[in-house]
């Protein structure tokens, strides 16, 4: 199994590739199974940006690319722990295991299903966008989507699988800081600039829902 598109170090990431055999270096944070594309929508008219929108913009993609360096170095990090500690990969395989256990039923089986997004993916992504069957299998891919990630939210919501995957993360996160001291440092450079990124998120929501709410400006009297 494998997914996402966005690479996020966090430890939902990694352990969500470690749930789907993969190192989390292929993984993105939001999404779990492979994401398929859509035809471009035409792009609106950007709307006009005050200075303080324009400074939380900047500030936020500064924070994001920051975000984006120390995530890689970790990575790299975590694919050598893994690479050196066999106990490891055969945590992570337990994990995975559980996972897809928990996510499977008589009808449902998760291993097969996510073997089928990705195929339908892969069809997709070689279909050219004037032939209409590309509109179909987008949207049999996205029902398929949602129905195994709420198998997989539901299967992580399991107090037996939340222990053992809280367990491996702290087990990978040990392996990286004895492999390289550094990477504790990182680690808190990586909470500080997520717990920024949040916050910066909040502010624009709360900007964009003042602007919203903001009483329009009275007509002048005649």
């Amino acid at each position: 199994m494998a997914a996402r598109t966005t690479r996020r170090f966090t430890p939902t990431a990694w352990i969500v590739a470690a749930a789907l055999g993969l190192s989390s270096a292929t993984v993105l944070a939001d999404d779990t199974t492979p994401a398929a594309p859509a035809a471009a929508p035409t792009a609106p008219a950007m709307p006009q940006l005050t200075p303080e929108q324009m400074k939380l913009m900047k500030d936020f993609q500064q924070t994001r690319q920051e975000l984006d360096v120390i995530e890689q170095k970790l990575q790299a990090l975590e694919t050598k722990a893994f690479d050196k500690n066999p106990k490891l990969v055969k945590e992570r395989d337990g994990l995975r295991d559980a996972i897809k256990s928990h996510m499977s039923d008589k009808n449902y089986d998760a291993q097969a299903e996510y073997d089928k997004l990705k195929a339908l993916v892969t069809k997709i992504q070689g279909t050219p966008d004037s032939d209409p069957q590309k509109m179909k299998d987008i949207q049999t891919f996205r029902a398929g989507q949602q129905e195994f990630e709420s198998r997989q939210q539901k299967a992580f919501e399991d107090p037996k699988i939340q222990k053992q995957s809280e367990k491996l993360r702290n087990d990978v996160r040990a392996d990286m800081i004895k492999l390289d001291p550094s990477a504790k440092g990182l680690f808190d450079d990586l909470d500080k600039k997520e717990k920024h990124l949040h916050d910066l998120q909040t502010q624009a929501m709360q900007m964009q829902g003042s602007m919203q709410v903001a009483p329009a400006a009275p007509a002048p009297q005649q």
